[in-house]
């Protein structure tokens, strides 16, 4: 008899767990709408499919959205093949993001921005080794970029193309809050309206609505 009660028992815990499990995976996001996940701009969509990133290394949440989360690089890799990915640094968000956008522009004509990114950020927030532009020189040094080399990629003229765009970018669309994203130069997503129910969740939510807006013809 208790043998039987078990067993049963154990088969009336397993079906509320099969149940559990199958409303989780069956859980709708909701709709994607203007005003909840993104807000449309009063502009025209650009002639090109871009997603464009604004962000500083001085920033609490860029810092935990990078390193602890991989946001960039997971929206980055999640997008279609023949969107462009831009990811701007603000030049005025707080003290040394002047030097840190140049240094931006240096590290993605050099192809290491991936290098950087990591060394600034954990320099800046983990172990507080980045107070001056000397300081930022130095990651590039120890990343094998000699001084020399250094300074003379502030005149280059692609590094020059770089912070013109940066720039142009910056003055067009004003970011009022890091990070953000703005696709194909009409809408900007809203963190708050994503799924919020982990950070996993949020972040996956980010990918799903900027795939949705790049196709989105209004």
């Amino acid at each position: 008899m208790f043998k039987k009660f078990l067993i049963t028992l154990t088969a009336v815990i397993l079906s509320f767990q099969v149940l559990a499990d199958d409303k989780e995976k069956t859980t709708t996001l909701p709709e994607i709408t203007d005003g909840q996940q993104y807000y449309a701009l009063a502009k025209f969509a650009g002639p090109e499919k871009e997603v464009i990133e604004f962000f500083s290394f001085n920033s609490e949440t860029c810092f935990k959205l990078d390193t602890t989360f991989n946001l960039t690089q997971k929206v980055s890799t999640n997008l279609p093949k023949n969107v462009k990915f831009k990811r701007y640094h603000l030049s005025n968000y707080s003290p040394l993001d002047k030097e840190l956008a140049q240094a931006w522009a240096i590290a993605n004509v050099l192809g290491i921005q991936d290098e950087i990114a990591t060394e600034l950020f954990n320099g800046i927030h983990n172990d507080k080794t980045i107070k001056t532009a000397d300081d930022i020189k130095g990651v590039f040094v120890n990343l094998g970029i000699d001084e020399k080399k250094f300074e003379n990629m502030k005149d280059n003229f692609l590094v020059k193309a770089f912070e013109l765009q940066q720039n142009e970018a910056i003055e067009e669309l004003q970011p009022a809050k890091i990070p953000s994203f703005y696709i194909n130069g009409r809408y900007l997503i809203n963190p708050n309206g994503l799924d919020n129910r982990s950070n996993e969740s949020s972040i996956n939510d980010y990918s799903r609505v900027i795939n949705y807006l790049i196709e989105l013809k209004d």
